[in-house]
């Protein structure tokens, strides 16, 4: 069988990223213990304040945000910070934009590392470390510019078998994302808007009422809200749909996540 050559391109890519994801695990493991810094592109529609506080596409927030003071918003670089102890990492901070104050801390600085890389090597932690760890690490894999990771995302949030709920559940949550950005045409843009402009007090009603499934015990919601997700003609309802689905943990959520995004 002959490889197309976007095929061919695509694997050449992906086999570098993971040599990459090697180098940086061997230049983290390298210190042994103290901290690790790393910097890298970071996906359209990012920005950060570069402390705790960062922005997609103006809708979500995430960290300590406070929606009636203004607060500087820098797009990139996304900056991780590792504690390593015995040369396993033990504790993951990321910010986005130039910090506010000099870090006192003694940190060894690996600069600028390809966000393809930063995104494997992430990945490997959000799959195979302990809870804490795992959690932590699917941020940075999601702010990392040019990378679509939902595959690996979604063998994540089905792994029950070694990973926690928190990180399974911060999975599901990206999936969420991705699978709404591909419904309404924005494919792998995290910073696309919920709102179609077409909000009014009937979606507002709808939006509503979505949640209102979302919160039925014993997952009775699922099956509505799934339907919700494939039919209704407002798309800012169907967003808000798999935004709850992806907050649900059930494993039918995630099958029609990967129906979304597996689709041509």
């Amino acid at each position: 069988m002959r490889l197309s050559t976007s095929a061919v391109a695509a694997i050449a890519l992906a086999l570098a990223a993971r040599a990459g994801a090697q180098d940086i695990a061997q230049r983290v493991a390298a210190v042994r213990n103290g901290t690790v810094e790393m910097h890298f592109a970071s996906r359209a529609g990012i920005c950060g304040d570069g402390d705790q506080s960062l922005s997609i596409g103006g809708s979500m927030h995430m960290g300590r945000y406070d929606a009636g003071s203004e607060w500087r918003c820098e797009p990139g670089p996304v900056r991780v910070r590792l504690q390593v102890e015995d040369g396993a990492v033990r504790d993951i901070r990321t910010a986005v934009g130039q910090p506010r104050r000099p870090g006192t801390d003694r940190v060894t600085d690996l600069g600028v590392v390809p966000a393809s890389s930063a995104a494997s090597f992430f990945l490997q932690l959000a799959k195979s470390a302990g809870s804490h760890v795992s959690n932590a690490a699917v941020t940075p894999v999601i702010l990392a510019d040019s990378v679509y990771p939902w595959r690996d995302l979604l063998a994540v949030a089905r792994d029950s078998a070694t990973r926690s709920r928190g990180t399974r559940s911060s999975a599901a949550l990206w999936l969420s994302r991705f699978a709404g950005a591909k419904m309404s045409g924005h494919e792998n843009d995290l910073s696309a808007s919920d709102d179609d402009g077409s909000a009014s007090d009937e979606s507002e009603a709808r939006t509503s009422a979505v949640f209102a499934l979302s919160q039925l015990r014993n997952h009775e919601g699922i099956t509505p809200l799934i339907q919700v997700a494939q039919t209704n003609r407002d798309l800012r309802v169907r967003r808000s749909a798999l935004f709850w689905l992806g907050q649900s943990g059930d494993p039918r959520a995630l099958e029609l996540f990967e129906r979304i995004l597996a689709s041509q």
